[in-house]
């Protein structure tokens, strides 16, 4: 099918002169600056205009909206935050890293009060660039203050376990040792666009909490929402700690990551040790490159996805259903944690296929302020044309759109699709679709499932919906691929508490509170035969 445009969608964008007063954005109150060496700089250089894909009419056409401007920072400007980062590092002696934990805590939790303050500006903004639910908005920016409170909660539980003294034996003496944590140094942190305020501080925050000083890369969808947090980072952190660096990522990453300084042998060194990277895995391998000894860089990332879904010929239907509309399609299908392929028992698959079409079917399609509202405008230029290319190719190839009007759309607003017997061969069947579209695969045997998730690049998480008994091996078989097997639950990245890590191509290293503070630092183990000599190595604050 190659006509998926429905001009009538048109009519869910409201008249210019309907949209509310009070989530409308003055573009004059976002003019393009930026962070560096403790000072928020306004930019004077060329800039792009940010403009949302939530769009509206006047009459039958329809635009764009105005919100701001973001700077377009050269490969020079972004060397200067580099170096203000050396700067501030000082070789692990600077101002930041030499603070005891406690005066570190008292700054985040500062930070934390500043972000809080502004909650319902940050998710406006996040509701018009990236086209996210005013409710969804507002529960990111209230979800990453919690993450930054809990995160220092976790980390003062983490001080208190390495206070504790360790006692080995060797050569027939009593050794004693205490773990101390250090930080790692400069660290490159770039967020996605679907969590642009969550991801983000989920790696600054606790990379900052170890003591590490930050450079940091606004993502392009969500950069406006990012530079409302100018001032609190300005004023909670010394000079040089924390720079965020907006702009074209083809210029400032690799102009950061290529920064060097020659090691004591006189080859040379990255001045950038730690990179903190949510996107997709050409991004990374890109950014990586750039660095002039990769072997030393310290790596965090959280990459693509392709989780599959098992529904098992004993499941609730009904329950599964309602899951795989909410994971598939939460945030319009934007997410790496979402289903993106549902494996079905064939005994059920008729059965669960309708369920899933009827609830896909009864969703709000709308502007992202509208109560209630399920489907909202997707940020990126080309995603329906990404989207409906995935679509023709299944279709060309047997499959169908189970769900009414599933596909179509205008501009950037798509009804999901819902598509039925898609199989090997099909581009639904191995690639991450990124979007609004909830592909369902039948299978006779659980071997099946298995070689699909064996021969899959990805692995970050499965969902296995069934009766325990019934579940068990293929859970245990699951477990062998994938970082993380949801039983009769959706794919996701919570509770904050639990580590959130993947395998194979999804990414590398684990974040998520406890997890998330010792990926930012490395263990130094201090040891000596006399007990009381490690008390003269406890760090104190500063009196």
């Amino acid at each position: 099918m190659s006509d998926w445009n429905d001009e009538a969608f048109a009519q869910h964008f409201p008249e210019v002169a309907e949209v509310p007063p009070n989530v409308r954005v003055d573009p004059a109150r976002h003019s393009a600056r930026w962070l560096v060496d403790g000072e928020v700089r306004p930019w004077a250089g060329p800039s792009r205009e940010v403009r949302s894909r939530v769009a509206s009419r006047r009459g039958a056409a329809l635009s764009t909206t105005l919100l701001g401007h973001e700077a377009q920072l050269t490969a020079e400007d972004a060397k200067q935050a580099v170096a203000a980062a050396q700067r501030a590092w000082g070789n692990g002696e600077g101002e930041w890293p030499s603070l005891h934990v406690e005066s570190r805590i008292a700054a985040v939790e500062k930070f934390a009060a500043a972000v809080e303050a502004k909650t319902d500006e940050i998710a406006t903004l996040l509701m018009w660039e990236i086209g996210k639910s005013w409710s969804s908005s507002r529960d990111e920016v209230t979800r990453s203050v919690d993450y930054v409170r809990n995160t220092v909660t976790e980390l003062k539980q983490l001080r208190a376990a390495d206070l504790s003294v360790q006692v080995g034996l060797a050569g027939g003496k009593r050794h004693f040792a205490r773990t101390h944590r250090r930080a790692l140094g400069v660290v490159l942190c770039v967020a996605p666009f679907n969590y642009p305020v969550n991801e983000f501080l989920t790696t600054v925050i606790p990379a900052l909490l170890m003591g590490n000083v930050v450079v940091a890369k606004t993502p392009r969808f969500g950069v406006l929402a990012n530079l409302v947090l100018l001032e609190a980072f300005r004023d909670c952190f010394p000079r040089g700690v924390v720079s965020l660096l907006p702009g074209d990522g083809r210029v400032v990453l690799p102009a950061v990551m290529a920064s060097t300084e020659l090691d004591v042998t006189g080859n040379p060194s990255g001045v950038v040790h730690v990179l903190a990277f949510i996107g997709s895995e050409g991004a990374a391998n890109a950014i990586m490159r750039a660095h002039p000894a990769p072997i030393t860089l310290h790596k965090i990332l959280g990459l693509g996805a392709k989780n599959a879904c098992v529904v098992l010929e004993d499941a609730n239907l009904d329950a599964a259903a309602a899951a795989i509309v909410k994971g598939g399609l939460g945030f319009n299908g934007q997410r790496c944690t979402a289903e993106k392929l549902v494996f079905a028992h064939r005994s059920v698959f008729e059965a669960l296929v309708s369920k899933v079409a009827e609830r896909v079917d009864a969703l709000t399609v709308g502007m992202p302020w509208t109560p209630g509202v399920a489907v909202t405008p997707l940020p990126e230029d080309t995603k329906l044309e990404v989207m409906r290319a995935l679509l023709d190719d299944a279709l060309g190839q047997g499959a169908t759109v189970r769900n009414r009007g599933g596909g179509r759309g205008a501009f950037s607003l798509m009804r999901p699709a819902v598509v039925a017997e898609v199989k090997a061969g099909m581009r639904l069947f191995h690639e991450e679709q990124f979007g609004p579209v909830v592909p369902l695969a039948a299978f006779a045997d659980d071997a099946e499932v298995l070689e699909w998730q064996r021969r899959s690049p990805y692995g970050q998480q499965a969902s296995v919906w069934g009766q325990p008994e019934r579940a068990r091996t293929l859970v245990r078989k699951f477990t062998r691929f994938v970082a993380r097997v949801n039983v009769n639950d959706v794919c996701q990245r919570g509770p904050d508490a639990f580590g959130f890590s993947a395998a194979d191509k999804s990414g590398f290293g684990t974040l998520s509170l406890k997890e998330a503070l010792l990926s930012f630092s490395r263990p130094v183990l201090v040891q000596a035969q006399d007990e009381g000599v490690l008390d003269a190595f406890r760090s104190r604050p500063a009196p």
